[in-house]
């Protein structure tokens, strides 16, 4: 398996000093799960990032740019743009990457651990409920925004991430920021910008 292709795919699934934080009550809880109803509804979305990636050794995070385009019900683009080019789109039950003009395929059907995290990508995008057979999940409150906090329970998504953090817009509920945080406490920050919901994106985006 492609570490690093792994490794990647789990930065796709939307914290920087949030303060404390506290778990939703039971009423709570309904309504936020409630508003991400509507997200279903979204058939396209495309979204500039920022990726702050905070390491140990280093008083500063390494910082880096991209576009992120999905198209329901089954296409996605995620691409690194700068200080390095790296994309992998996901259609026809195929993850195609380039890396810097190395290319490879890869068939989700033969994993599991693929299938598994691409539809993990599809639910957070689109307001579905997580799967809590494959994660413990807690809905937190964070001033007026949502959160929702996933630790794998598989061993082989433990070998990578020791939790995932979602933060929601309070306004529209999409997800603006991730928090990846990995065995180590070394963690990856992506806060997504210029969305744009259910706009035309040409078919292009999806070709390597």
């Amino acid at each position: 398996m492609n570490d690093k292709l792994l490794y990647l795919l789990f930065f796709l699934m939307p914290y920087c000093g949030w303060a404390q934080t506290r778990e939703m009550t039971a009423n709570e809880q309904a309504r936020f799960q409630k508003s991400l109803q509507q997200l279903v509804e979204i058939k396209t979305v495309s979204a500039d990032f920022v990726q702050y990636k905070h390491l140990s050794f280093m008083k500063k995070p390494v910082e880096s740019t991209g576009k992120l385009y999905v198209k329901h019900p089954d296409k996605l683009s995620w691409a690194y743009t700068a200080p390095f080019q790296y994309k992998m789109v996901f259609k026809d039950n195929k993850i195609y990457i380039d890396d810097q003009g190395k290319k490879q395929t890869i068939t989700i059907g033969n994993s599991k651990q693929f299938e598994k995290i691409s539809t993990l990508i599809s639910s957070s995008l689109r307001g579905g409920k997580y799967d809590e057979k494959e994660f413990a999940v807690s809905y937190l409150k964070q001033g007026n925004a949502d959160m929702v906090r996933l630790i794998p329970k598989l061993a082989g998504a433990k070998k990578y991430i020791k939790e995932i953090v979602l933060l929601f817009s309070p306004t529209d509920k999409h997800v603006e920021e991730v928090k990846l945080v990995e065995p180590s406490n070394d963690y990856t920050r992506f806060v997504i910008k210029n969305r744009k919901v259910n706009t035309t994106i040409d078919e292009s985006i999806f070709n390597l």
